[in-house]
């Protein structure tokens, strides 16, 4: 180790220079821009920093709850309609209650009587 009259010689690092501050306080992040994921449909924070519709967060969330009756702003999920198991439904492959495929079967992501897989619901 040095002795402290070197330590005091060498030059100092650019990362352990004190930094510049200015006379104004910096802007604060999000002031002003509106949210990216709420512009895709994806922000559910009420914290959220940026604007969501020229809005600040917590007053859009609020004009929402308002709106649907105090629900969150996520899709209402429809029902798949009603479905009566026949005769002879093999139950190692299909729900005997909805007729949906069994998770780890060859007929998983389809319903009974479809030929083609689950629509996806927007």
């Amino acid at each position: 180790r040095a002795p402290p009259s070197e330590l005091a010689r060498r030059p100092m690092k650019p990362w352990m220079q004190p930094m510049a501050s200015s006379t104004a306080p910096p802007a604060a992040p999000g002031i002003g821009e509106e949210c990216g994921d709420f512009k895709r449909g994806a922000c559910f924070r009420a914290s959220c920093k940026f604007l969501h519709g020229g809005k600040p967060a917590s007053e859009a969330a609020s004009a929402v709850a308002n709106a649907n009756g105090g629900a969150a702003g996520l899709p209402t999920p429809r029902a798949a309609g009603s479905f009566v198991a026949p005769d002879g439904l093999d139950v190692k492959l299909f729900d005997p209650t909805t007729g949906f495929g069994l998770f780890g079967t060859p007929v998983w992501g389809t319903r009974y009587g479809s030929t083609q897989p689950l629509p996806k619901i927007e």
